[in-house]
């Protein structure tokens, strides 16, 4: 009886921490309290504990959780240093409990993975509606449960389970259930281009590039690895030939001579001509053919949104005006804002710059917005707040942060602070932002030195290698997106992203033999 309400306890906890993944920070937490509640209430606990030193696969991924309790030893700020310890904890937590645990079966295996496929598809699905049906301000609005990037990143792992269940011979599977699992991958696709998931976008990419090298490296026939190397290399190359050309409409500008420009306008007022003043964007000079007196009369006419006054999103809504015009490749005058239609304006009112940007499926719109970004910081505009340039600015204050700690990093607890430090150093827009490094790998040198990141880096590859993992799909993905996410984000430094990488890789390092 006590035996049965422990495992009880058990599922829910692990169903409960499946639907918070996607949805709720909190059920995540009931859900890893419960699971080591029910691991705990068990009269053979010595034994677990005894299975779970006997693994040297458990050992070597929980390394990086027991170096963090090291770097305790020569830190300072020790309030961060437990409230980063207990973010981390699924590291311990999750490969002790698996490792040492009766195995689940092989129908509950699939129906908790096929769960966790049905929230993300679910949350994913509330945040494309939210995106089509309201006037977002800021697309992250989509996103009322978790961080965009972690929802793609759930997303990525979902399409790998559904892959996995829609081309395997399960029982309890039908012909027609498979069908209809291989349907939804090509739903949760389309719904990363349409929300712009760029990181889960880019991801994809090198998985589907990974998946035909693979996938013609098993094939017997001789010319199949060929064509497999040949076909993901195809499709990168593909891509940056897309992303040149992307980059080239929005950059390249006809040429003009200042003598012989066009100066006065149909209405015999002056243009203003200052193409140094501001960027190229959308292949046009915004600070050509401007005529700010037009543009206030003709504007007001048509606005209750005063010219002289903010947007929606508290911009120069002239400012806003004159980008709209050039994106559109009309003059900024009173014929140009006579051009626009009911649905510009509305945009424009809202703080959209730029024609491009309130198509609801454009990646174009995405690349576009980061060239803006970058063009701003070249200008010497902060950084802050634009995701591209913002990393860049991080990643170098990590690397000056880690070459003064090299060896040991600058401890657990004293991350923030150092950031802050330099950040006061280098006079930078970042102080008192409370950000990191936006990179898992810097994350883990800047805290921990080159010894933290070896260690890492050895508890990333050994567990699969001593396990033999490389070879199963479901693992090899799920690898495959977390490291690559790592690149961009501080994937693990999050209670999200910590769990989603813990509790999905000691699922299958020490469950496979059921799945």
């Amino acid at each position: 009886m006590i035996e049965q309400i422990r495992k009880y306890i058990f599922f829910f906890s692990i169903g409960l921490l499946i639907i918070g993944l996607p949805f709720s920070r909190a059920m995540i937490s009931i859900g890893e309290v419960g699971m080591l509640i029910a691991w705990l209430f068990d009269r053979d606990i010595a034994k677990k504990f005894k299975i779970f030193l006997q693994s040297k696969a458990a050992l070597a991924f929980t390394s990086i959780y027991l170096v963090h309790i090291i770097g305790l030893l020569y830190t300072s700020n020790f309030d961060y240093a437990f409230f980063d310890l207990r973010t981390k904890l699924p590291l311990l937590l999750f490969p002790m409990i698996f490792v040492s645990s009766p195995s689940l079966s092989t129908r509950e295996l699939r129906n908790f993975l096929l769960l966790f496929a049905a929230t993300a598809t679910a949350s994913i699905s509330y945040s494309l509606l939210l995106f089509q049906t309201q006037n977002l301000a800021d697309f992250r609005d989509a996103f009322p449960f978790i961080s965009h990037i972690r929802l793609s990143l759930e997303v990525l792992i979902s399409i790998s389970i559904i892959m996995f269940y829609g081309q395997s011979q399960y029982q309890g599977i039908g012909k027609y259930g498979r069908w209809f699992l291989l349907i939804i991958p090509f739903y949760l696709i389309w719904a990363m281009f349409v929300l712009e998931l760029m990181t889960g976008i880019a991801i994809f990419g090198v998985g589907v590039s990974l998946f035909l090298i693979r996938f013609l490296l098993a094939n017997k026939n001789r010319r199949a690895p060929w064509i497999g190397f040949f076909s993901g290399i195809s499709i990168v190359v593909i891509f940056f030939f897309w992303l040149s050309f992307v980059i080239t409409e929005y950059r390249n500008a006809p040429d003009f001579d200042l003598n012989t420009i066009e100066r006065i306008t149909s209405n015999g007022n002056t243009y203003e001509h200052t193409p140094d003043l501001y960027q190229v964007e959308n292949g046009s000079y915004i600070g050509l053919y401007i005529c700010r007196a037009e543009l206030r009369t003709q504007w007001n006419k048509l606005s209750k949104m005063d010219f002289d006054g903010p947007d929606n999103r508290n911009q120069e809504l002239s400012m806003t005006l004159i980008r709209y015009l050039n994106s559109l490749n009309l003059r900024k005058d009173e014929q140009g804002v006579n051009k626009l239609a009911s649905n510009d304006i509305i945009n424009i009112e809202n703080g959209i710059a730029n024609a491009e940007f309130a198509k609801k499926f454009s990646l174009k719109k995405r690349i576009f917005k980061l060239i803006w970004e970058y063009n701003l910081y070249q200008d010497g505009n902060p950084a802050y707040g634009h995701s591209l340039v913002q990393r860049f600015v991080l990643w170098r204050t990590a690397v000056n942060i880690f070459a003064e700690n090299p060896v040991f990093g600058v401890g657990t607890g004293d991350v923030r602070d150092a950031f802050q430090e330099e950040f006061i150093n280098e006079k930078s827009s970042f102080i008192d932002s409370g950000l990191r490094s936006h990179n898992q790998y810097l994350s883990f040198a800047v805290t921990l030195g080159a010894i933290g990141l070896i260690i890492f880096l050895f508890s990333l590859i050994y567990p699969a290698t001593q396990l033999k993992m490389w070879s199963f799909s479901p693992y090899f993905y799920l690898f495959v997106i977390m490291t690559l996410s790592m690149f961009w984000e501080d994937t693990i430094e999050s209670q999200v992203g910590v769990t989603i990488y813990a509790f999905f890789s000691s699922i299958y390092l020490f469950t496979r033999k059921k799945l």
